[in-house]
């Protein structure tokens, strides 16, 4: 369809003015979390609570941004989902309150997925956080730390994030 065409030309440029745009970044233990996680194979939000308790940020520092083929079929209480029709036809996110998370300011980001799409990319780059974790198999420019840990062990996934944290931020 002509409208995807234009919300994928519209993310690609979007992507590259990201990509080249410069961001600060933390020299401290982070104290708020962003996870950025694919919805549709990931339900359990307790996780990423006990992510929280491992990294020692409070819980109610941690913002949960979940990736769905269909936001109107999905539910997650807590957490705020967004599909492809998160983009305008034309360019621009359409909800304020997805525009307001993007915005917003975060010491630590995780990408928590496997299989990367424009939107993703999208939403990985535009959020403001100082440091962003994500898995090699993703676009260099989406992380500043690759860990390479299968997404079924989340034990031995965060203690990885939190041992290169410790290193950072001695």
């Amino acid at each position: 369809m002509i409208f995807d065409v234009l919300k994928q030309q519209w993310l690609r440029k979007e992507c590259i003015r990201l990509g080249n745009s410069s961001r600060d970044q933390q020299r401290y233990w982070p104290e708020s979390l962003v996870v950025v996680f694919n919805a549709d194979q990931f339900d359990d939000l307790e996780v990423f609570k006990k992510w929280c308790g491992k990294l020692d940020i409070s819980s109610n520092k941690m913002t949960l941004l979940g990736y769905t083929k269909n936001v109107k079929k999905k539910y997650l209480e807590g957490a705020t989902l967004f599909d492809p029709s998160a983009i305008k036809w034309k360019g621009g996110v359409k909800d304020d309150h997805l525009s307001e998370l993007l915005n917003s300011k975060y010491d630590l980001q995780i990408n928590y997925y496997e299989v990367s799409s424009q939107i993703k990319k999208f939403i990985t780059m535009s959020l403001n956080s100082s440091i962003k974790v994500g898995y090699a198999t993703h676009e260099e420019i989406t992380y500043d730390l690759a860990v390479n840990v299968p997404l079924t062990n989340q034990e031995l996934f965060i203690s990885e994030i939190a041992k290169y944290l410790k290193i950072f931020n001695p």
